[in-house]
């Protein structure tokens, strides 16, 4: 890493590019110099579906920035906020016969795990590779065993990987710009690292994230990103239910969530509360119960939660007692008077950290 000296990154979403500029002390400190985000356009679900439209954006607000600092980039780190990365989880292992670990036995067990993934998933691309446990003679150790003795070793590694094709077409946008790639990583990862930054006592975590259409998991483990899956729909099924058993608008609906605190059912008079007609704004009042409301929010929450962390069997391996979860909602206006509707779904040994929407932003120094 180059000190004192402009780094780009550019964050891809669907809905914006990130554009940050930075410089890192000799303290490895970072000083953010600029941090503009634009809307996006040629990008479907974080990757690119119009490179034209990509490229025309993103040249153009690099010639802003660079005639503003007064540098021209070679080199740019990307942030990737695409659903589609597949996670691989694997061990491998070489005995040792009594000898010393040596980096050659690190690098044979590395090769030949990296070698049998690619193998098996000719059209993937790996753009992340983790160390996630290492044992010698079945103990684990904390750091690579070079020079210790043993019998056996045996590494645990996460492989993170994309559609080529899709990296193809990101590294046809950023040679258009005159760009050379020189790292791509994913959002969920980055905002996983911000929080064991922050918070560093805490290094085995999952981060639940639910966005308007999709939700997502990833999983930490002793400060290293071991596991992340995605699914296919978010906070918008909650509306859609509500909607649809309630016979409301969409725009009453959201007028509901904003305001109402949904997790009371009775008057100190135990008589049932119905929803004030202030919210039907002109439109056939009907008599709709803060109960009924909150058994069909309960009820989709509930196999939500079942599907992303609760009943997922990918997770088996990595839940842990006293787990920490921590829950984030792109959401945040529609989802703040839920947060106990969430928190009934699990036991008194997980803890849990609802973080807004503000958390793991890119700040100006």
């Amino acid at each position: 890493m180059q000190l004192n000296k402009p780094k780009l990154i550019i964050e891809i979403s669907e809905k914006k590019f990130i554009f940050l500029v930075l410089k890192f002390n000799h303290e490895l400190n970072p000083n953010f110099l600029e941090i503009i985000d634009i809307k996006s356009e040629g990008v479907t679900n974080g990757k690119i579906t119009d490179a034209n439209k990509s490229y025309e954006i993103i040249y153009n607000q690099m010639k802003i920035i660079e005639d503003k600092i007064n540098f021209t980039f070679k080199d740019v780190s990307i942030v990737l906020d695409q659903n589609n990365a597949k996670c691989i989880n694997i061990s491998g292992s070489k005995k040792l016969y009594g000898r010393q670990v040596q980096k050659d036995d690190i690098s044979f067990v590395l090769n030949n795990l990296k070698k049998l993934i690619l193998e098996n998933n000719k059209n993937l691309s790996l753009i992340h590779l983790f160390n996630s446990k290492f044992n010698l003679d079945n103990t684990e150790v904390k750091t690579l065993p070079i020079g210790l003795h043993g019998n056996f070793y045996n590494q645990q590694l996460t492989f993170f990987l994309l559609p080529t094709n899709d990296l193809k077409n990101l590294n046809l946008v950023m040679n258009k710009c005159n760009l050379n790639i020189e790292k791509i990583v994913l959002k969920n990862f980055v905002e996983g690292t911000e929080l064991i930054n922050r918070y560093k006592e805490n290094k085995n975590f999952f981060n639940i994230k639910i966005e308007k259409d999709k939700s997502s998991i990833s999983f930490f483990s002793n400060s290293s990103y071991v596991y992340n899956e995605s699914f296919n729909f978010g906070s918008k099924i909650i509306l859609n239910d509500i909607c649809k058993l309630c016979s409301l608008d969409y725009e009453t609906v959201e007028k509901i969530l904003l305001n109402e605190k949904l997790d009371k059912f009775q008057d100190e008079n135990k008589k049932e509360l119905f929803l004030n007609k202030s919210y039907f704004n002109g439109n056939l009042y009907r008599k709709i119960s803060i109960s009924h409301l909150n058994e069909i929010i309960s009820a989709r929450i509930n196999e939500m939660l079942n599907i992303i962390y609760i009943k997922n069997i990918n997770l088996v391996s990595c839940k842990q007692s006293n787990q920490i979860i921590n829950i984030k909602f792109l959401e945040d206006r529609l989802m703040k008077n839920l947060h106990s509707f969430f928190e009934n779904n699990f036991n008194n040994q997980e803890n849990i950290n609802f973080l807004n929407s503000t958390n793991n932003s890119y700040t100006l120094d």
